[in-house]
């Protein structure tokens, strides 16, 4: 799948995603964006946004409608397999943020190298925790926006995501 494809494939899945659950509303999807220069009042809502100097591949902003505030969803992406690093770097943005979900969605699964790491409870917790949430991990099948249910890290998440 090529980078352009996946990356409409996201942005496809998350306003679907987001729209089949009755208490939020999708506000705005900024893509490759450095969250600290956007100027824009969702973002601005949120308390010390001047210091993330970083840009996920896409942040989401979603209104609550049961309590009327803002919250974060994060995506990142990647064409090739996940390996450490591209978990490395959102879990950075997950600790500094705290979004309400945050997804590493991948054209080709993850690499062998983490399958260990991710079956294993207690590995999987360390590496994919972040103040009580969890990184979810998953692959779109090929050409398509249908998740692959195989690949949905952590197993939990496997009802939630799976259409």
């Amino acid at each position: 799948m090529s980078k352009k494809k996946l990356e409409e494939n996201i942005k496809f899945w998350i306003s679907k995603f987001i729209s089949r659950n009755k208490d939020y509303d999708l506000k705005e999807i900024f893509e490759f964006k450095d969250l600290s220069k956007i100027n824009n009042r969702y973002i601005k809502s949120f308390k010390d946004y001047n210091s993330w100097c970083f840009a996920p591949d896409f942040t989401i902003i979603i209104k609550n409608k049961l309590n009327n505030k803002y919250e974060i969803i994060l995506i990142n992406r990647s064409c090739e397999t996940v390996g450490l690093r591209a978990i490395g770097e959102i879990m950075c943005f997950n600790r500094i943020i705290n979004p309400k979900l945050s997804f590493l969605i991948s054209a080709k699964g993850y690499s062998e190298e983490i399958s260990l790491f991710l079956i294993d409870k207690k590995f999987n917790q360390k590496l994919l925790n972040y103040f009580n949430k969890n990184l979810i991990i998953f692959a779109f099948d090929d050409n398509s926006i249908k998740i692959k249910k195989e690949s949905i890290i952590p197993f939990s998440s496997r009802k939630v995501l799976y259409e």
